[in-house]
């Protein structure tokens, strides 16, 4: 008796069919089980469709196996004529199936009905096809049997037709797929495109195969590769409805041509190791030996030659997203930079951001699902939901910042440190699952080096923050001591010298305030470790707007509080302190600029929430910039801040239960909205308060000029003196005068060079961060007027791009806070000097 191993397992092609058919029953099970998980009923679902189709290529490729076994020699012929008459029927169940799963997938993505007339048109082709099938003789006459793998099928008349059915019912179903390309998301239309490609490999396979080689010419040699490639279609299509991240056409083609090359090159050698009588065996082992050691290396460096042929590259673009852990070390902004040009990226829309509460909606959903938010799987999601629910409410707001995915990094807690938030890809292509795969290996090895650029930024920021911020209030302490100096020797009255005093000690609070706030925006401590309070939100404000550090009683004037809605909050009196502190001084920094611009500060009580309103008559924030200003390090149109303060206010409004949010327009005002949860009855057991009044705390002596001039005689020698802050253009106003010179004031560079293009001006003294226009701008222009005139730079700037643009654009720098000698030594250099040269 021939075992079943003589039968079968000694026939390659046998063995290959039986090999797919247990690929095919691997998959159908993965498949069902995928679906029972997603909670997906298979009998109502047009699923079920995709699995008959399933079993029919099975028992289509079962079929097939008989004609390369033993078996076709050992049994009778009529086994043979069945065994093909089963295979006809088996392959027209898969065709079938598919027609119908397409019409399915049809009615689900254009939500329209198949026609009567298709269910009977299938109907007539499955009658037609069971009919001369069934009928001996129609389709199958006899088989001439030689051995395994050699026979001839003698057909009868009605094969034509039955395979003309077959060929019918697979460019239907083409043409069913082909009509859903241009529809649904973009998640849709690539699951398309994959079910397209696998139906043309299989059509071509079969048309060439099945009906050119075997009906055409006779050869039966090769009926078996037809349900071999019938796999490709089945798996390409059940990816397809699987996933919803794919791999790119470009780097499968690559992983495939590396393999087969890689195959290639070790299988060309086994043809000189063979011999007539079979295979050298010993040499065989020491083959697979040396094959185990060189596989790798041969693999990584034929990557590199089929890299070069299909990406113009040695790296594949993976290989150069993984590379950029040694770039993240060195520096995380310029690493991100080159993330975003290698995934098709503007940088600009492209940011690794501190988790806030502004994101507690990604971070709820991405804490629980430790995945990457792609807005293409939510839209997919919400197409076949009945209810929008929190995929709504994410695919929303993924929508409004115009973001298309957001990946969540974890810390060493398993917590959600940062975001990776981009926009879509300027090619209009989804993120590929390979660039998905490498972004998230990338985010976490470079996990530690970005924690470690923060905590550096960090101390910039501070160093940074605290020279810009302190400079008002040195200069403002310097001009108290110079008029002091002045009232001291004209023998001012003992109140006048005491008021100086008193003003110059308020200017040193002033600096140790600025001080302890920017040493809160970088603190890393908990919140939760500040006791709580339960306040009147009215007295909180007052002691806050009291407590503030003015440079002057003009600006505190142009406060306005209305608390006619008085209301309690549960929060800490120094954080709340903070948070004011920062919105007040975020506003007032555009005072000068805008000298219209108001603050006003309003209380809301409402049911659920309450809300302080903030809003300021400045500048504005820009749409495009907006969703961006609480991102720490961040900062809009300003110079020298840490880039910290909205940041910190949003995580302090977040400790008490609260949130902060910005609402603008451009141009006009912005509003920061501090809405607070309502308390219950039972928790307001605040004593009152008295309550405090916003107005003048102490005289605030005008700073008027000095006439005595202490220089030379320098009468008809203007300077225009440019500072958007007024205490540094008073310090240099007064000593300007001291010299004898004659000063006009600016408070940006766009009026400075109004100024001066309707005023004679000997010398400019010009600041270089200031709103509206820069000293750096307004240089270039004033040059351009008159190329002649020293512009001399008063600055405070350090770094290297700056003082490079002083030195090419400018005359001069005077640092800031200046001194009286530094100014006659300018003077002395620019005007007498140049005075002299000109006379000679």
């Amino acid at each position: 008796m021939v075992s079943l191993y003589e039968n079968v397992f000694i026939y390659p092609k046998a063995v290959i069919l039986l090999f797919i058919s247990l690929i095919v029953v691997s998959w159908v099970s993965y498949f069902y089980l995928n679906l029972k998980a997603r909670q997906i009923d298979v009998t109502k679902s047009h699923y079920k469709y995709y699995l008959s189709y399933s079993a029919g290529l099975f028992f289509w490729i079962l079929s097939n196996a008989y004609f390369h076994t033993g078996y076709l020699v050992s049994q009778s012929e009529q086994s043979a004529i069945v065994l093909a008459i089963f295979a006809n029927l088996t392959a027209f169940i898969a065709f079938a199936s598919a027609f119908l799963f397409s019409c399915k997938l049809k009615e689900h993505y254009l939500q329209t009905k198949t026609h009567r007339l298709v269910y009977t048109l299938l109907t007539a082709l499955t009658v037609l096809s069971l009919g001369i099938n069934l009928i001996p003789e129609l389709t199958v006459q006899y088989v001439d049997i030689t051995a395994p793998s050699e026979f001839v099928i003698h057909f009868g008349n009605y094969t034509s037709l039955f395979f003309l059915t077959l060929t019918a019912l697979v460019f239907l179903t083409l043409i069913n797929l082909i009509s859903l390309r241009g529809v649904g998301n973009r998640l849709s239309k690539t699951r398309v495109n994959f079910m397209v490609a696998g139906m043309i490999i299989f059509m071509v396979s079969t048309g060439i195969i099945q009906l050119g080689v075997t009906m055409f010419v006779g050869d039966f040699s090769l009926t078996w590769l037809p349900p071999a490639l019938s796999i490709s279609e089945m798996l390409i299509t059940g990816y397809a409805l699987l996933t919803s991240r794919f791999y790119s056409t470009r780097y499968m083609s690559y992983l495939l041509l590396t393999a087969a090359v890689t195959c290639a090159i070790y299988i060309f050698p086994l043809f000189f190791f063979t011999e007539s009588n079979g295979i050298k065996y010993d040499i065989i082992i020491l083959y697979s030996f040396v094959l185990g050691i060189t596989w790798q290396p041969l693999y990584s460096r034929v990557k590199q030659y089929t890299s070069l042929m299909i990406y113009n590259s040695p790296l594949s673009p993976t290989e150069q997203i993984y590379a950029l852990v040694t770039e993240f070390q060195k520096s995380p902004p310029d690493a991100l930079a080159k993330l975003a040009e290698l995934l098709n990226v503007p940088a600009s829309q492209m940011h690794l951001v501190k988790k806030s509460p502004g994101e507690d909606l990604y971070i709820d959903y991405l804490s629980r699902n430790q995945d990457a938010l792609i807005i293409e799987e939510l839209q997919d999601k919400l197409d076949g939901s009945v209810t929008k629910g929190k995929l709504g409410e994410l695919h929303e707001k993924m929508s409004e910042s115009d973001a298309a995915i957001i990946m969540p990094m974890f810390d060493n807690s398993h917590v959600i440190s940062h975001l990776l938030i981009a926009t879509h890809k300027t090619n209009g292509q989804m993120y590929s699952n390979e660039e998905l795969i490498a972004l998230k290996k990338v985010l976490e090895q470079a996990q530690y080096y970005i924690n470690s650029d923060r905590r550096v930024r960090q101390s910039q920021a501070l160093a940074n923050s605290i020279a810009h911020e302190m400079r008002n209030p040195l200069a403002q302490l310097q001009l108290h001591l110079e008029k002091l100096q002045i009232q001291l020797q004209t023998n001012a009255s003992l109140e006048t010298l005491l008021n100086e005093v008193e003003s110059g000690k308020a200017s040193i609070r002033r600096g140790k305030q600025l001080i302890d706030i920017i040493l809160r925006e970088v603190s890393t401590s908990s919140f939760s470790q500040e006791p709580m309070a339960v306040s009147s939100i009215k007295r909180l404000l007052m002691q806050a707007i009291n407590q503030f550090g003015f440079e002057s009683e003009q600006i505190k004037r142009r406060i306005h509080l209305h608390t006619d809605s008085d209301f309690s909050v549960r929060v800490n009196d120094t954080l709340f302190n903070f948070v004011v502190f920062n919105l007040l001084r975020n506003a007032i920094y555009y005072f000068d600029s805008f000298p219209d611009s108001q603050i006003d500060i309003q209380t809301v009580s409402r049911f659920h929430e309450n809300v302080v309103i903030f809003r300021d008559t400045g500048p504005g924030i820009h749409e495009s910039v907006k969703r961006q200003i609480f991102d720490d390090f961040y900062s809009y149109n300003k110079s020298g801040g840490s880039g910290l303060g909205l940041g910190y206010c949003s995580r302090v409004m977040n400790s008490f239960g609260g949130t902060i949010s910005c609402h603008s327009e451009y141009g006009k005002y912005t509003e920061f909205h501090l809405t607070f949860p309502a308390l219950s009855l039972s928790t307001i057991n605040e004593e009152s308060t008295p309550e405090m009044e916003i107005g003048p705390s102490s005289s605030h002596d005008a700073l008027a000029p000095y006439n005595h001039a202490e220089g030379p005689e320098n009468c008809h020698k203007t300077v225009l003196v440019v500072d958007d802050k007024e205490v540094q253009r008073a310090m240099v106003t007064l000593y300007l005068q001291q010299l004898g010179y004659d000063v006009i004031q600016a408070n940006n560079g766009k009026v400075a060079v109004e100024i001066f293009h309707n005023n004679p001006i000997d010398l400019v003294i010009m600041d270089i961060q200031m709103p509206v226009m820069n000293g750096f701008e307004a240089a270039t222009r004033i040059k351009q007027l008159s190329p002649n005139t020293p512009v001399i730079a008063l600055s405070g700037e350090s770094g290297e791009r700056e003082l490079e643009l002083i030195t090419n654009l400018m005359d001069g720098r005077l640092t800031k806070p200046t001194t009286k000698e530094d100014l006659k030594h300018v003077m002395s250099q620019w005007i007498e000097d140049h005075e002299t040269s000109y006379s000679s």
